[in-house]
């Protein structure tokens, strides 16, 4: 018990923006005896928030900024570095990589915040990437009419995320397709059992595809590929912008598109808030260090 009092200094705790996940978060971590407020997350709760008073600050999962804004659920506009400029000097920033840049401000630098990023994690990693891959499959499943032993499917990307995905898929009997950018992530695609491929061949291959989800963020997809695909195959966009191919360019193709981002919180919300408590309560020991 002493022990744990003495891990814990920091016990007063804002958690500012983001989607369900991180309001999950907050009511866990209250549940845990912290004193936790919330900003951008529950009606009217700009008012009660006390940014000034928090010894942390915990910022969303993936650290998305779109227009200049942290999203909520509430639709407060929030931006990043007017919830900085409240904060307290020293305080604990968790967060995902893309505060960095926020921070740069000579202001900001001048109150000397402690930044921890809960991608330091690999258990986190691998857990967001099991649970992204679940969110996936369950989205992948029934869109084209055919069974996945039937289908021949392509991940693009050989990460964590498209490493479950492929995994799942071939679990499931489909016959999986691997174009990554790496050679050792070809590698590590065959001896999974997967067929594994460079992207450059991907014009040549893309004809025998049913159904292609990408997991990178780069324009990996490109038009040559998209016309090679036939008509109707299902593009499924899984990873973050600047997305892996043009989306308007694969429609007018005649490609079925749907773009499924932050597939934890829609997918398994309760068990994504979870990963995020533990990276957190791990996070906020070496804060307290």
């Amino acid at each position: 018990m002493h022990r744990r009092e003495a891990v814990f200094l920091l016990r007063k705790l804002l958690v500012a923006g983001g989607d369900g996940r991180m309001l999950r978060l907050a009511r866990m971590l209250a549940g845990d005896g912290f004193d936790v407020s919330t900003l951008g997350l529950v009606s009217g709760d700009e008012k009660t928030a006390g940014i000034a008073s928090a010894e942390a600050l915990l910022f969303p999962y993936p650290f998305a900024v779109r227009d200049g804004r942290v999203p909520t659920l509430t639709g407060l506009t929030l931006h990043p570095e007017d919830v900085l400029e409240s904060a307290r000097p020293g305080a604990a920033l968790l967060a995902g990589r893309g505060l960095e840049p926020f921070l740069e401000a000579p202001d900001l630098q001048a109150k000397g915040f402690r930044l921890f990023q809960y991608e330091s994690s690999p258990a986190f990693l691998e857990r967001n990437a099991e649970l992204s891959a679940e969110g996936a499959l369950l989205q992948a499943m029934g869109r084209t009419g055919d069974a996945l032993p039937d289908m021949t499917v392509l991940v693009t990307g050989y990460g964590r995320f498209g490493r479950a995905l492929a995994q799942k898929l071939r679990a499931l009997a489909a016959d999986v397709w691997v174009a990554a950018r790496r050679e050792e992530q070809h590698l590590a695609a065959r001896s999974d059992g997967m067929r594994a491929v460079a992207l450059s061949e991907l014009p040549g291959l893309a004809g025998r595809m049913d159904m292609v989800l990408n997991t990178i963020p780069a324009r990996v997809l490109g038009p040559d590929t998209l016309a090679a695909l036939p008509k109707g195959t299902w593009l499924l966009e899984l990873a973050s912008a600047p997305y892996g191919f043009d989306r308007d360019a694969a429609a007018a193709l005649g490609l079925s598109v749907e773009v499924l981002p932050a597939l934890p919180a829609r997918y398994a919300p309760q068990s994504a808030a979870r990963a995020l408590k533990q990276v957190s309560l791990e996070l906020l020991r070496e804060a307290s260090l």
